[in-house]
């Protein structure tokens, strides 16, 4: 009877481990994807950085994403605005649900919403100025 039931635990305890194991997959993010943002931007010197997408006063932005390879949940891509574009990596957390980036001066937390939407929360800090902006990017059709 023992051995009934040490089995049978044994069993449970694989089924819940690879169950749970399963719940973490990793979601492609590859493609490109609209990005609308509000925030604003902080001059902290004369002029703000060549690689800010912001301008003193804007409250604004659109731009695209465009995730050009993802390894697992190693991904690289390019933010293109009107101000030009910059590069970035990011990692997709273990649960499939959040991915952390950073780009030449910044860094950014998005939720992966869904396959086709990313809610993201970006910043940076540097001695020409300094930005916050919350952004939605929806996947292109």
């Amino acid at each position: 009877m023992k051995l009934k039931v040490a089995f049978g635990f044994l069993f449970a305890l694989i089924l819940t481990s690879s169950i749970a194991w399963a719940g973490g997959k990793v979601p492609s993010l590859v493609g490109k994807w609209n990005v609308e943002s509000s925030g604003g931007m902080m001059l902290n010197g004369e002029k703000e950085g060549k690689e800010t997408h912001w301008t003193a006063g804007q409250k604004a932005l659109k731009g695209q994403i465009d995730i050009t390879s993802q390894e697992d949940r190693f991904v690289v891509g390019t933010y293109t605005s009107a101000r030009g574009s910059e590069k970035f990596i990011a990692m997709i957390t273990p649960d499939g649900k959040y991915m952390y980036a950073s780009d030449t001066d910044g860094f950014f937390d998005c939720k992966i919403a869904n396959k086709d939407k990313l809610e993201i929360v970006y910043r940076h800090v540097k001695a020409t100025d300094s930005v916050v902006a919350t952004s939605v990017a929806k996947r292109q059709k």
